[in-house]
């Protein structure tokens, strides 16, 4: 691999000098630039996607993408047409990204190619030089230009304290990660609720916030409708920091909580729930079993769609389902990495009857269908109704319980058609056997959700 004058890394295998290609006939060059520029950019990025599907799959590792020059300076090696036309399309090089072993002389390039194209700025742990606070003072004094931005930056770095009152109009998502401080909290020093981008953010819709950035580096979340939320260290957020977050942000339609992100919630918690009208998905994920109804008794979100709890244990949602909050457009509850007994997600289909599909271990299912398909069973195969079941003195009865061994056989067989027949669920796929199955589904059906679904259907 050679360095070029401006830093531009060529790696032998792709580059092509000009003298080969001379005497070459390349179709592409009489094509009009505005057109042969468009062919670029979607060739960027199409290799971006398949470096980032090849990541993702463990094809490619951090260094072997590093070995490989980028697409917009192989282009730029083609030719000399294909040169003018790269160098002329400002978006092929409106990422910048400074981190440790950047190289300054390629940054600059970048920042003037881009000519007045909005950038995708990533500053991950700026190493602390001369030629380095060159190029962040450009960034800085071009804020009006950034697109997307991913910060990495301590709390007490060059980077942490520019952001602060920043203007960003164009920005339209953010992440940022603070590192914990290496010191003492100073006695006159804030470490709740510290905002940034305080010179504005109109378009910003995505926000992920890492580590101590729920602290240090809250950006204005009123026209926001992606929030991420991710802290596993020992300094939650206050409860009523946490309320005052949510109700600054009224557009979230997407929300995913990850960690030990809050502390106690208030007895009286019902009055300190935050409404926001348009959630549509909510994301719950930690190993603090109280977090999860901690923060579904804050958020009251009526038109909730999807509720996904990660690491959610039996017991977890207990006050949750016993609290009277309706969720009439819930319709997909999945449970990732969690245990949930039989008779747990019995009550949460009881909760959120328009349910019409639970995640489970790798399992994906509608409830109602299945109960429909179990009803039907019951029916063909001439058992006792299971209306004549219930009974308000004792505890719901499961099919293990209304059915005999006898019963519970030729139910199994009849079913076992039934699900196949109609594709309810795809128990090949999911790594469940049908006997498996079988055992949870009569531990799962009681009579009172086989009413409640002939209900909901008819």
């Amino acid at each position: 691999m050679t360095s070029g004058r401006d830093g531009e890394a060529t790696v032998n295998h792709w580059a092509v000098t000009s003298k080969e290609t001379s005497s070459l006939h390349c179709p592409v060059s009489t094509l009009p630039v505005e057109l042969h520029s468009a062919i670029l950019l979607i060739g960027q990025a199409f290799e971006r996607s398949f470096v980032e599907r090849s990541l993702e799959r463990d094809e490619l590792d951090e260094e072997e993408i590093t070995e490989l020059s980028s697409f917009e300076l192989r282009v730029s090696h083609v030719s000399k047409h294909w040169r003018t036309v790269a160098l002329g399309t400002g978006q092929l090089w409106s990422d910048i990204v400074i981190q440790p072993g950047y190289s300054s002389e390629r940054a600059e390039a970048y920042f003037a190619r881009s000519n007045r194209c909005l950038l995708n700025v990533q500053l991950r742990d700026c190493p602390d030089t001369a030629s380095t606070k060159k190029i962040l003072d450009l960034l800085f004094q071009d804020s009006v230009r950034w697109r997307t931005c991913i910060i990495e930056a301590g709390l007490d770095s060059l980077t942490m304290t520019e952001i602060v009152s920043l203007a960003v109009p164009n920005l339209e998502e953010i992440e940022i990660n603070v590192q914990p401080p290496n010191r003492a909290r100073r006695s006159d020093e804030s470490w709740q609720g510290r905002p940034v981008l305080n010179g504005g953010s109109p378009r910003l819709k995505v926000a992920n916030l890492h580590g101590f950035a729920v602290h240090f580096a809250r950006p204005p979340l009123s026209n926001v409708t992606h929030l991420e939320l991710d802290y596993r260290g020992r300094l939650p957020l206050d409860y009523g920091k946490f309320k005052e977050m949510l109700t600054n942000a009224p557009s979230l339609v997407d929300f995913s909580i990850n960690g030990e992100l809050i502390d106690a919630l208030p007895h009286n918690s019902h009055s300190g729930s935050v409404v926001l009208p348009n959630l549509l998905r909510l994301c719950i994920s930690s190993l603090y079993g109280q977090v999860y109804s901690r923060i579904l008794l804050t958020v009251k979100a009526p038109q909730l769609q999807s509720l996904v709890l990660e690491g959610a244990q039996n017991s977890d949602l207990d006050p949750f389902l016993e609290a009277p909050y309706d969720l009439l457009h819930l319709r997909s509850f999945s449970l990732c990495g969690s245990t949930f007994s039989p008779s747990k997600l019995n009550k949460v289909y009881a909760s959120f009857p328009s349910l019409e599909e639970m995640v489970m271990m790798d399992l994906i299912f509608n409830p109602s269908e299945l109960l429909r398909i179990v009803s039907e069973a019951i029916c063909d195969l001439g058992m006792e109704p299971v209306r004549s079941t219930l009974s308000t003195n004792q505890k719901p009865k499961t099919l293990a319980l209304m059915l005999d061994p006898d019963q519970r056989s030729a139910l199994e067989k009849l079913l076992r058609d039934k699900l196949i027949d109609e594709d309810i669920v795809d128990l090949e796929n999911s790594g469940w056997s049908l006997p498996k199955f079988f055992d949870w589904l009569q531990n799962f059906v009681t009579a009172e959700i086989l009413m409640l679904a002939n209900s909901q259907q008819s």
